[in-house]
């Protein structure tokens, strides 16, 4: 059937709707550029309460595969494609693209021209829009956007009580603002035993988990929204060996007395590059964040690690004595380049344990 892409502006991009006419997809509207990965990024918690573009023509010729999951279920509110192929050519695809998005009630929209829908994003910066079949009238499918919130969204993708994975090297706790699978499997490939608490805990409920260090884990909205959270991060910061990735690198900014910002359009895929001022080494990275962190008040404190070569934002900061590193990017990957998973190995490091240094 027939169905849409409508913004508040009244501008509209047209294509295929693929899914219960019953269903409506409404969030800030986001491009990706990865090549690959569709499936990571659908199922991303940092990206709950969005539509996700993706900007590669060809998407779903690699199907599903329930191993490369970063969560148990897709997050975003919707998915708008160029040529959707839904007869997938992977050996280990268990479903299609569309097949899996209909068992979540998560809208499809192909046959798009996305290439436009790109250019929209990039000169007129994120916008809500709503994702609708074509049986449902604009101003009625607009009526979605009148309580959208985003302010709770840590919450709602945030484990519901904590658990541990068992492992024989140090103790991390990882504070899940809305984490990735594959954060945590590079903590177990360097043997970490690793619990996980929910993005409530405070901070007595992290000092009793008893870590050697501590992960602040990537997650989706405004991190201003989340004050109550800073207490929880300033302990941590205070009393542990600290990474921050992502939502976790803003929350550290925030605890230390800076700020954070909108960007335009934000930087989401798998082909950023980043200068490592430390190692004099660029690097090409994976990113879905659409804030960044204004550093200055933290200068006397903090390093300036890594800056993106596009924007010249900051991507990494890193603490002049104590050994607190955070990174907006993703070391690890999940898809993308393995350019920066030295990242955990300087953390690991950080905590005086060489054994647990994944070789």
């Amino acid at each position: 059937m027939q169905g849409y892409l409508r913004f508040l502006d009244g501008t509209q991009f047209d294509g295929t709707y693929i899914g219960d006419p019953e269903w409506l997809g409404r969030g800030e509207v986001v491009f990706n550029t990865a090549m690959t990965g569709y499936q990571e990024i659908l199922t991303d918690p940092s990206y709950y309460g969005q539509i996700v573009v993706l900007t590669y023509p060809l998407i779903g010729n690699y199907g599903i595969s329930p191993g490369a999951a970063e969560s148990l279920f897709p997050w975003v509110e919707g998915l708008v494609v160029h040529k959707l192929e839904d007869v997938p050519s992977h050996s280990s695809s268990a479903h299609s693209l569309a097949q899996y998005l209909k068992t979540y009630r998560k809208p499809l929209l192909t046959d798009v021209d996305t290439r436009a829908l790109t250019r929209y994003l990039r000169e007129g910066g994120t916008k809500a829009a709503v994702l609708a079949p074509g049986s449902v009238a604009p101003t009625k499918a607009l009526e979605r956007l009148s309580d959208y919130d985003l302010s709770d969204a840590v919450y709602r993708v945030t484990t519901p009580a904590p658990y541990h994975i068992a492992g024989t090297g140090p103790r991390i706790t990882v504070m899940d603002y809305g984490v990735k699978n594959s954060i945590l499997r590079e903590l177990s490939r360097r043997h970490a035993q690793v619990t996980v608490l929910p993005a409530q805990a405070d901070p007595q409920m992290l000092a009793q988990s008893q870590p050697d260090g501590v992960v602040l884990s990537n997650g989706p909205g405004d991190p201003a929204s989340i004050p109550h959270a800073l207490q929880t991060v300033r302990y941590a910061l205070d009393h542990f060996p600290t990474l921050g990735i992502c939502l976790g690198h803003q929350l550290i900014g925030l605890a230390e007395g800076g700020s954070t910002y909108a960007l335009k359009f934000g930087h989401h895929g798998a082909n950023h590059p980043l200068y490592d001022h430390r190692r004099q080494r660029v690097l090409i990275t994976s990113q879905n964040h659409g804030y960044a962190v204004q550093t200055k008040p933290l200068q006397n404190r903090y390093q300036i690690r890594m800056t993106h070569l596009h924007d010249n934002t900051v991507e990494a900061i890193q603490h002049h004595e104590l050994p607190i590193l955070s990174v907006q990017h993703h070391p690890e990957a999940g898809p993308g380049p393995s350019d920066s998973l030295y990242v955990f190995d300087e953390f690991f490091e950080s905590l005086g344990r060489e054994e647990a240094k994944h070789a």
